[in-house]
């Protein structure tokens, strides 16, 4: 197998069965998890960069950037509230429903391709976006409670992934920079919870300490496998392999923790499904 897909396909693999990950944490506050899971990705992140030769002179590159700094700072606010919505998600056993943000990040990525870079949309990829948007209107008829999770996953890390195009610095040493950033807020939290004694790490079980300490490995480590994979493989094939992620979000939802769902969200998917192919043709069409 091509190195470049068998370290993407890890990466992308890892992040499709996070929801196992974070459902042994259930029982513990998100805003915590999210915190510690800032937190413990901090040292796990320096060890890269510092081995790293590029990585190291990106970071300290950008430590001296202000602009850069301040765009990180935005990033950071994201992907914060991307994390711990996801947790949330798991916590209220809504996997199937983030999947559906996750699923919708590609098509919202075309829009802000076309809105912020003025790239060009052909008429595959608006008819793909039209079907996505069916999807989702139809899936937010059939549901009694509106899909905030779903739709806030997919704006948030579409918009995310938009504006890291416009941050010159790598994905790993810009993530260490957007935990550097928050870092006071998530260290503050957790010692804050320690002294009103709220805090579940320390207090509930040894295997608890010891999920939510790994949390920045499993964190991080997916992370370095999409980035390295990225760079050995043309866009369009990270791109359409990226499904995997949200498919097995959806597989894990729907068959490990038996969330419901009804012929009408299938129809719905399958809107956003439709859309997907016909993003994925067009791209297989125009490299070929």
């Amino acid at each position: 197998m091509n190195k470049g897909i068998a370290l993407i396909l890890l990466g992308y693999i890892i992040w499709g069965l996070f929801p196992l990950y974070w459902v042994l944490l259930k029982q513990v506050p998100a805003t915590e998890v999210l915190a510690h899971r800032m937190l413990w990705s901090v040292p796990v992140l320096i060890l890269f960069v510092a081995l790293v030769k590029n990585w190291r002179s990106s970071f300290m590159s950008a430590i001296k950037d202000k602009k850069e700094l301040a765009w990180l700072l935005l990033t950071a606010t994201l992907i914060t509230i991307n994390w711990g919505v996801y947790i949330v998600a798991v916590s209220l056993d809504r996997v199937v429903e983030a999947s559906m943000g996750y699923f919708l990040t590609p098509l919202l990525n075309i829009l802000g391709g076309f809105l912020i870079f003025r790239e060009k949309i052909g008429r595959l990829k608006m008819l793909a976006i039209l079907f996505a948007a069916l999807g989702v209107f139809y899936y937010i008829a059939s549901i009694r409670h509106f899909p905030w999770i779903g739709l806030v996953l997919g704006f948030s890390f579409a918009t995310y992934g938009t504006l890291r195009k416009l941050i010159k610095t790598p994905a790993v040493p810009g993530l260490l920079l957007e935990t550097l950033w928050l870092i006071p807020l998530s260290l503050g939290y957790v010692l804050y919870l320690q002294y009103t004694q709220q805090n579940a790490f320390g207090n509930l079980s040894v295997d608890i300490d010891i999920w939510l300490i790994l949390a920045g490995v499993v964190t991080v480590i997916p992370l370095v496998l999409f980035t390295s994979g990225a760079r050995l493989l043309p866009m369009t094939t990270s791109g359409i392999l990226f499904y995997i992620t949200p498919s097995l979000q959806f597989l894990v939802g729907a068959l490990v923790f038996h969330e419901a769902i009804d012929f009408k969200q299938l129809i719905g998917f399958i809107g956003i499904w439709t859309g997907l192919a016909l993003y994925s043709y067009d791209l297989l069409r125009h490299q070929s």
